[in-house]
């Protein structure tokens, strides 16, 4: 969630400051925060308007929403969340909450009477939901108005008989509490007010608060339990009936002790768990499930009457968490750009390791675009609507990467998370694992993943419980692994889990005539970020791109271009406005007329890389779009040391300032 929230305050940034409107937003938010921003709403302002409110036109609205108001502050008392009735404009109406919840609501004008419609305050709930005459659920920093971007707001309207909108019931919390559930509990209290004014009569308020129960449960996408003191089952939802695969009548009146062995679930007393990850274990079916647990207490005048229990099965908590956190793959076949037959070539072995679910090992030099492919191949799969999960076997620690790919448990090490964590196996579980640069894992994880990949099975650190896991490895590596195995360094067996569909992608030096549709490509996304028109382009600009090697592949090409494009004064590209290392290259061949060995094209970039950044790897690494590691092998293979650097670095000042004629 909280990456999910630095992103969208990002996005909201750059909208609000740059007018730029990225299309990874959702497109109600988007179109909200573009009609907000043409109403002129002030995303900075302190708070919307307080109006006077015309108490006897809503009356009758107020009488038929409260109990149902009531009844939903029962569930969410003591969380933070508001309950709001508001009219078909968006002003409040009626507000319950708790009493230090309604003080931070005060300070920025969520107090009844207040203007929340779209023309307003921008992008919120309330006056998004009437703007779209729909349910909508606003978190964080996708309100407009800065005020608001602590909150998470759950709205629907409410409609008469003939349909027009006569009011919004919303709840409204802390950002960090937002469920989906939440927005469930709103459009279920809203079907039972429109039910009670369909009827247009006054039913007893316990009649009205069972329909409610009733409304809600069986709308809900989580499985309901409601219990009294006693712990006698009131009500359970046909989800947890289907989810638990229980006889679907004769639930209601049994004790929960008859139903679950957990202690947690059964213990009686106002008992709050919220996300509590479970197995249950059933007594009917002698099952164990996977879940995540939420154990509310209800009270009426403040008196305890029982508890509300809502489970969801983890998968399904997970592909939602997935989704929120962007773990999905963005890149499509159609998104990879290549005309080359080689190429063409990979991109058809790449979408028949697609149709299958075997593993797929894509081989290839640092920026040749391994992940697009893997991203590529999982979008094309059968579990394209499932996670795709990316972990770089080489960036993380060793004694950190086993927690990152089969999780923890409690206590498992000093400083794991309260509570645990899954690791990467289970959240991508139904999806696609991409495992990058996989022959820099140890040994010692390569046992690991072996058992996992044979078992389809996952243990956390410190853990005794076995996690069934379905997942799809993709792994990646610019090693040749056949030559690692032989060196001892790769696990044999596990090179053969892996090595199932290989793919082997070229090096932009053997496909070449690619270079112009790349810089193209390049070249006019980049314009468009940078609102720049796009450049003519000389034919000597695209010649000394050609004749370089791009030791960095398409990353490199793609860092080139962004550069020239930066510094780019004038509409025409030609070879001058090229960094240096290129241009110098295609000068000094063009007086020459000579050509280099690719093998002295690549130590001459490399040299070349760490005299303009003045020997900092980090940078020259990030120049060349390859990874620091990949850099330093490099320099081991062409035995680049910091003598012979030294030594380079002064010929390349002297050349530049022509400085050699005096110590001639």
């Amino acid at each position: 969630m909280k990456i999910r929230r630095e992103g969208v305050k990002e996005l909201w940034k750059r909208f609000i400051f740059e007018n730029e409107l990225d299309d990874e937003l959702s497109p109600i938010v988007k179109e909200s925060w573009i009609r907000s921003k043409k109403w002129k709403v002030n995303p900075f302002q302190p708070f919307g308007p307080i109006k006077k409110i015309e108490i006897e036109r809503y009356q009758s609205l107020i009488d038929w929403a409260m109990p149902l108001m009531e009844g939903l502050y029962s569930i969410v008392k003591g969380s933070g969340f508001l309950v709001i009735l508001c009219n078909e404009k968006g002003q409040l109406l009626k507000s319950i909450g708790d009493p230090d919840t309604l003080l931070m609501a005060e300070q920025i004008g969520f107090v009844e009477g207040a203007d929340w419609s779209e023309q307003s305050v921008g992008t919120n709930a309330i006056g998004t939901s009437i703007v779209m005459d729909q349910p909508i659920q606003i978190v964080a920093e996708e309100h407009y108005s800065e005020i608001c971007q602590s909150w998470t707001c759950s709205a629907a309207p409410i409609h008469d008989a003939k349909g027009n909108i006569i009011g919004v019931l919303n709840v409204s919390g802390p950002y960090e509490k937002v469920h989906p559930h939440t927005l469930g509990m709103v459009v279920s209290a809203v079907k039972a007010i429109e039910y009670q004014m369909a009827l247009n009569e006054n039913a007893e308020k316990n009649i009205m608060m069972q329909r409610f129960l009733e409304a809600t449960t069986n709308n809900m996408k989580e499985s309901i339990l409601i219990t009294d003191t006693e712990g006698n089952i009131i009500k359970a939802n046909e989800q947890l009936k289907k989810m638990l695969n229980l006889d679907p009548s004769g639930l209601e009146g049994k004790k929960i002790q008859e139903l679950f062995k957990n202690q947690t679930i059964v213990s009686n007393g106002p008992i709050y768990l919220q996300n509590e990850e479970l197995h249950v274990a059933v007594r009917p079916s002698r099952k164990n499930y996977h879940v995540m647990v939420d154990k509310i207490p209800i009270y009426k005048d403040k008196q305890w009457i029982g508890s509300m229990i809502m489970m969801k099965e983890i998968h399904k908590v997970r592909q939602f968490v997935n989704h929120l956190s962007g773990n999905q793959a963005k890149i499509t076949f159609d998104d990879i750009i290549g005309q080359h037959p080689l190429f063409i070539q990979k991109i058809q072995e790449a979408k028949l390791a697609a149709r299958t679910d075997s593993n797929v090992l894509i081989l290839g030099e640092s920026g040749t675009g391994k992940e697009m492919f893997a991203q590529a191949i999982h979008h094309e799969s059968d579990r394209r609507n499932k996670p795709f999960i990316a972990i770089n076997c080489g960036g993380i620690p060793r004694d950190l990467l086993g927690s990152e790919l089969f999780g923890y448990v409690d206590g498992a090490f000093t400083g794991a998370k309260k509570g645990g964590s899954a690791g990467k196996f289970e959240l991508a579980d139904g999806g696609t694992l991409f495992l990058d640069e996989i022959g820099e894992m140890s040994l010692e994880m390569q046992v690991l993943l072996l058992r996992v990949i044979q078992e389809k099975e996952v243990m956390r650190i410190g853990g005794h419980k076995v996690i069934p896991v379905d997942v799809r490895i993709i792994a990646a590596t610019n090693k040749n692994l056949r030559e690692e195995v032989q060196k001892g360094s790769f696990r044999e067996d596990l090179f053969f889990r892996l090595h199932v569909m290989p793919i082997t992608l070229p090096p932009l030096r053997e496909r070449k005539e690619d270079i112009p549709l790349l810089v193209r490509h390049f070249i006019d996304k980049l314009s468009k970020k940078l609102n720049k028109p796009f450049p003519d382009i000389r034919p000597d600009f695209l010649q000394a791109l050609l004749q370089y090697d791009w030791p960095g592949n398409i990353r490199e090409l793609q860092n080139i271009i962004e550069r020239t494009l930066n510094r780019q004064t004038k509409p025409v590209l030609s070879a001058k406005d090229l960094p240096e290392e290129v241009f110098h290259l295609f000068s000094g061949q063009k007086e020459e007329k000579s050509f280099m060995h690719k093998e002295d094209i690549k130590k001459q970039a490399i040299l070349q890389a760490l005299c303009l950044f003045h020997g900092n790897v980090t940078k020259a690494a990030k120049h060349l779009g390859i990874s620091r590691s990949t850099f330093y092998r490099q320099m081991r293979k062409f035995h680049i040391t910091i003598v012979s650097f030294c030594i380079t670095l002064f010929q390349y000042v002297a050349t530049k300032y022509s400085i050699l004629e005096h110590f001639v």
